[in-house]
C-alpha cells in the first residue's frame, strides 16, 4: 500500500501528460431566441458542442470533449507515454445582442477523468508500467464580448475554472487528496467566419492558467483548436434593430 502511494505521487510530479485537459470553449453568440447549433473541433482531442436559445435572452450550452494519444517522452525519446482524457459539462446562461456586438454570460458544471500510462523506474527494480487515473469536477463561469457582423466575427472569452480533483487511483490503491479546488483562469480568443448557408468555420486559441500557480496535477498550457458549426433555426445573418 505505501509503495502504491509513492508510485501515484511520483507519476504526479514527474509524468509529462497532463492530468486536466480544459475544453473548447462554447461561445454561441446569439442573436435571438430558436437558434441551436452544433459544432465539432480538432485540437488537443475532439470537441463536440450543441447550443441552444431558449428564450431571446436565455441560452443553454452542452460539451463532450475526449482524448486517446501515444506521445514519446520530452526528457527521454525512448520513452512513450499514453494519455486518456474524457469531460462532459452542461450550462445556463443570459446573452443580449445589438446591432455591432453581443454579450454573453454562462455558468456550469462538469465532470472529468484523465488517465496516464508510462514507464517509470523504482528502486532499482527495473521499468515498471504505471497506470494512474485521476477524476476531478469542474464549475466554471464563462463571460463573452464579440462582435455582430455578416460574414466574419470575433469574441474574447475570459472563463474562470474551479477545478477539484477528488480522486487518484493506480491498481487497486485509491488516493483522495485534500487540496482543495484550485483556480484556473482560461482566456481564448475565438474567430467565426461563414462557410456557407447556416455553416461557419471556427478557429479558437486559448491559455490555461493556475492561481496560484501551485497545482499539484499537470495541465494543458495552451490550445488552438480548429472546427465547424451548423446553425439553425435562424439567420447567419447580423439581426435587424
Amino acid at each position: 500500500m505505501r509503495f502504491s502511494l509513492i508510485v501515484i505521487a511520483i507519476v504526479f510530479y514527474t509524468s509529462c501528460a497532463p492530468m486536466y485537459v480544459p475544453n473548447t470553449r462554447n461561445t454561441p453568440l446569439f442573436n435571438g431566441q430558436g437558434e441551436v447549433q452544433g459544432s465539432a473541433f480538432i485540437g488537443t482531442g475532439i470537441d463536440l458542442q450543441a447550443a441552444a436559445a431558449l428564450t431571446d435572452n436565455i441560452g443553454v450550452i452542452g460539451n463532450y470533449s475526449f482524448l486517446n494519444e501515444t506521445r514519446n517522452d520530452p526528457i527521454d525519446q525512448s520513452q512513450t507515454f499514453k494519455r486518456k482524457n474524457s469531460f462532459f459539462e452542461g450550462g445556463i446562461g443570459y446573452y443580449q445582442a445589438s446591432r455591432s456586438r453581443r454579450i454573453e454570460l454562462y455558468v456550469g458544471y462538469g465532470q472529468g477523468k484523465g488517465t496516464t500510462t508510462g514507464q517509470y523506474g523504482f528502486l532499482g527494480l527495473g521499468q515498471q508500467e504505471v497506470i494512474v487515473t485521476g477524476k476531478y469536477s469542474r464549475i466554471f463561469i464563462q463571460p463573452s464580448i464579440g462582435t455582430n457582423y455578416r460574414g466574419f466575427n470575433v469574441a474574447f472569452t475570459p472563463r474562470f475554472s474551479l477545478v477539484n480533483f477528488r480522486e487518484f487511483q493506480s491498481g487497486v490503491t485509491v488516493e483522495k487528496p485534500n487540496e482543495g479546488a484550485h483556480l484556473f483562469l482560461e482566456p481564448a480568443a475565438t474567430a467565426r467566419f461563414r462557410l456557407g448557408q447556416n455553416l461557419n468555420g471556427i478557429f479558437q486559441l486559448g491559455l490555461n492558467m493556475p492561481t496560484p500557480n501551485d497545482a499539484f496535477f499537470d495541465h494543458v498550457p495552451i490550445q488552438a483548436s480548429f472546427g465547424v458549426q451548423l446553425h439553425l433555426g435562424g439567420s447567419l445573418r447580423t439581426r435587424i434593430y
